[in-house]
């Protein structure tokens, strides 16, 4: 795979994930006027979001692969934590919404590592040093 097929992929991961946000945010706050509202709004700022940053990386904006790099790696080893420390307290209490929300952490983690991995990859640095 090419480096800007790598990168496109991980563009389509994160509009996937926005969505996935958008639908869990539905589900946890109910089907409410103000809930659609906020739930859209969030979706759409995640969208553009998405479709500027995926920009800047086809551009080979070297800033934003370096600021999506360190703020990935960062990410993935706190959130990883958090992950732990849920799974601890889990096991303490029992509460299944603990074990829900460790699970919503465990796939911010899974997205932010995939994308550590992408942009560390040998043919997406050789993209942006071309």
């Amino acid at each position: 795979m090419s480096a800007t097929q790598k990168i496109d992929g991980l563009v389509n991961s994160w509009y996937g994930y926005a969505v996935f946000g958008a639908a869990l945010r539905l589900w946890q706050n109910g089907i409410g006027l103000m809930s659609l509202i906020t739930t859209a709004g969030a979706f759409v700022f995640s969208i553009l979001l998405t479709w500027f940053i995926g920009n800047r990386l086809k551009n080979k904006s070297s800033l934003t692969r370096f600021i999506l790099v360190v703020g990935s790696a960062v990410v993935s080893v706190l959130g990883t934590v958090g992950v732990a420390k849920m799974g601890w307290t889990f096991f303490q209490t029992f509460s299944l919404s603990i074990l829900f929300y460790a699970g919503i952490t465990a796939v911010s983690v899974f997205m932010n590592a995939k994308s550590f991995r992408v942009l560390t990859d040998k043919s997406v640095k050789a993209y942006f040093n071309a």
